[in-house]
């Protein structure tokens, strides 16, 4: 039996999956807005950070120094990997919300969607990534390139793995609730049973 009070629901969600989804994109817009000294602002705040927890990183020697560079790449391309890991598992539950509203009006199976979902959701984020790059081309000191659109794609894909590892979990989990909820039953019919 359907609640009526499922459509209100559903229309919520959607309203803040979809806010949720623009919200990051314009997130990402906006640090691709920054300035290269605003970005190495933002690099090296974490980069301080780390090299204040490892102490060999603020020696003078030139290993330090190759470290720190290292440390510096590692943090920016980690800052992409994260933003996009962020928006593929938003796009991918905006339409895996969407999928389950329809669905649940056409009876179809859900299985069979998330491949189907998890690859549009990874395509959408690495189209917006491809935008994110060509629009750094027009910010004066960026440049964009096609390496940060691998590990965007990348981080999309970490993020809509994680929905379809939460998805599986949580289906596990339902099966062995309604298993012992099965069990349970038969034991109490048993137990009621003349002997």
């Amino acid at each position: 039996m359907i609640s009526k009070n499922t459509p209100k629901i559903h229309s919520k969600t959607a309203t803040i999956l979809l806010a949720l989804l623009i919200f990051q994109m314009l997130f990402i817009f906006a640090m691709s807005s920054f300035g290269p000294d605003s970005s190495n602002a933002q690099s090296n705040f974490f980069v301080n950070l780390i090299s204040g927890l490892v102490p060999d990183l603020k020696t003078g020697t030139s290993t330090s120094a190759f470290d720190l560079k290292a440390l510096i790449f590692f943090v920016r391309k980690t800052a992409h990997f994260t933003e996009y890991a962020i928006l593929g598992l938003l796009f991918y539950l905006n339409l895996k919300h969407h999928s389950n509203k329809k669905q649940s009006l056409n009876h179809h199976s859900s299985q069979k969607q998330s491949p189907k979902l998890f690859a549009l959701a990874v395509l959408f984020s690495a189209l917006y990534a491809c935008t994110d790059e060509f629009h750094q081309l027009f910010v004066p000191g960026r440049t964009g390139q096609i390496f940060d659109v691998f590990v965007d794609t990348l981080g999309a894909t970490f993020g809509c793995l994680i929905v379809l590892v939460v998805q599986k979990i949580k289906g596990r989990l339902a099966q062995n609730q309604n298993a012992s909820y099965s069990s349970s039953s038969l034991i109490e019919s048993d137990k009621s049973k003349p002997s």
